[in-house]
């Protein structure tokens, strides 16, 4: 007899549990068990349904990117025109400042209207603040023949730079990257050999980055905060492995291909015609006849000096 009522007992009981669950009272708990964790940091190559969320979220902006949950370039690219017109360092990375943002109103990047006509003040802000800023990038130096005369026209500009050096040339020359870095410039990794990183694991590219990143420390005196990928190739394996040593990857947004030397003219114009508030530009003092980028340069700082825009240094926090 006792058996045949256990069974019903044990329902009423369950049935009370559940009522009490759902009571008033239970709310704070659940609330609690609900109450999202802290955001991840996204940066180049994570991936993942966060990504894909950041994604969606700056579409809804109005800066359009695939939503492929893979943080590649023009995910990057458009994040940090995000951080620009929202008063945000323009790291290329959705931390714990960028992700308050991508969750509020909806601001795109065009300026847009009130129903009287009149420009909102959040949309007009930032044309209101200077030309803006523009991160110059010198990749496979140094050499004693293109950097000194780089870093004479920078400081006539009064403009910082970063050298994303090669490590077997930056063995040979480390007065010319001791220089850089005590005129306020950033020098960064760019392998010892120029290697491709897409592939590349453990002991092999620990000795491409790590060897560079050591002649860059006792030249400098500090270790190198940035890599940039040779060829702006690297797979998610050697970008996690570059984040394990300490090294954020660094692309760019405004390639003139200058290595080609099209001419001045053309290198100077592509730069120009292209450059917006906190890109990066890719340019070279290294890996062979440089002339035609130092002329080139020369046009670009004159230009963008007199529209307003300045000049920083990546990586030197």
């Amino acid at each position: 007899m006792k058996a045949r009522w256990l069974v019903p007992l044990l329902l009423v009981a369950l049935v009370v549990a559940l009522v009490g669950a759902a009571a008033p009272g239970a709310a704070p708990a659940a609330a609690a068990v609900a109450r999202p964790g802290p955001r991840p940091i996204l940066t180049f190559a994570s991936r993942g349904a966060a990504v894909r969320r950041a994604q969606v979220l700056l579409n809804r902006h109005g800066y359009r990117v695939p939503v492929t949950g893979l943080y590649w370039l023009e995910t990057v690219r458009q994040v940090r025109r995000f951080q620009v017109a929202h008063g945000i360092r323009n790291t290329g990375q959705v931390g714990p400042l960028t992700w308050p943002k991508l969750l509020g109103r909806r601001s795109g990047p065009l300026a847009r209207a009130t129903p009287t006509g009149r420009v909102a003040r959040a949309a007009r802000a930032p044309a209101a603040r200077a030309a803006g800023v523009v991160y110059l990038t010198f990749d496979d130096g140094p050499t004693p023949t293109w950097t000194p005369r780089v870093l004479d026209l920078l400081t006539r500009y009064r403009a910082r730079a970063i050298f994303f050096v090669v490590g077997r040339t930056a063995a040979t020359w480390p007065g010319l990257m001791r220089r850089a870095y005590v005129a306020g410039h950033g020098v960064g990794n760019h392998t010892w050999s120029h290697r491709r990183l897409t592939g590349l694991r453990g002991v092999g590219l620990t000795a491409e980055v790590g060897a560079t990143s050591a002649v860059i420390g006792r030249a400098t005196g500090a270790r190198p905060r940035c890599l940039r990928p040779p060829y702006g190739t690297v797979d998610a394996a050697s970008a996690y492995q570059a984040r394990a040593l300490g090294l954020r990857l660094t692309m760019w947004d405004v390639d003139p291909y200058d290595w080609r030397r099209p001419g001045a003219g053309v290198i100077a114009g592509r730069v120009l015609s292209r450059v917006h508030s906190g890109d990066v530009v890719l340019l070279h003092d290294g890996g062979g006849d440089r002339s035609q980028t130092v002329a080139a340069l020369q046009q670009v700082l004159a230009s963008l000096s007199a529209r307003g825009f300045r000049f920083r240094a990546l990586c030197r926090g």
